[in-house]
């Protein structure tokens, strides 16, 4: 199959994964909540910048240049394709995921006086589903492109966020939610239902 379709399907899933964060930001923006607790602010805009260079800039790279045409392995066609629907699927749980958190989602980890504790919808399954759903950001776009430079920057970047932020942002919501949060913890895995 020509690659310029994969190019297309990979620009597709990043236009509609910007479609659904910056409608989510714009409700942030807008929102009147007001923050009682935030976690290093200046760690957390190189958290922003560390995501762009490892998904954006070699994804942009991927689609426009030839630059990462090293790191191309072979795929069949059938497996890129079901990289596709795995990314169309992560799509849909993204949504999800920022329409069931509504005016709790935070580009930051940060308490709001209006938060609450969410453990339906996304959050029955795992106590971090925006990050379960990145994890499979990392395998569509990893078939779809077929490219293993793309897949490492990825991994690395994910891998940095997941090991930073999971810590700090389990002990926020401990500080606000207590028990109820402990018991949530007890009943729910991370990342990965039922097993981590």
């Amino acid at each position: 199959m020509n690659e310029l379709i994969y190019k297309i399907l990979l620009a597709a899933l990043v236009i509609a994964m910007n479609f659904i964060r910056l409608y989510y930001q714009k409700r942030y923006k807008t929102s009147h909540a007001v923050t009682e607790a935030e976690i290093a602010p200046k760690r957390e805009k190189r958290m922003t910048i560390l995501m762009f260079f490892a998904l954006a800039v070699p994804g942009m790279m991927w689609l426009f240049t030839g630059w990462l045409s090293f790191g191309q392995f072979g795929l069949h066609d059938g497996v890129r394709i079901a990289g596709f629907v795995v990314g169309v699927y992560s799509m849909w749980w993204f949504y999800r995921i920022h329409r069931t958190l509504g005016d709790n989602w935070s580009p930051v980890l940060e308490i709001r006086r209006e938060h609450t504790l969410i453990t339906d919808g996304p959050y029955r399954y795992v106590r971090h589903p925006m990050y379960s759903d990145m994890m499979l950001w990392l395998v569509s776009f990893t078939l779809i492109t077929a490219n293993w430079f793309y897949a490492l920057t990825i991994s690395t970047g994910l891998a940095i966020m997941l090991i930073v932020r999971i810590p700090d942002e389990e002990r926020l919501m401990m500080e606000r939610f207590g028990e109820p949060y402990r018991a949530y913890m007890k009943r729910t895995k991370r990342l990965i239902p039922g097993v981590f």
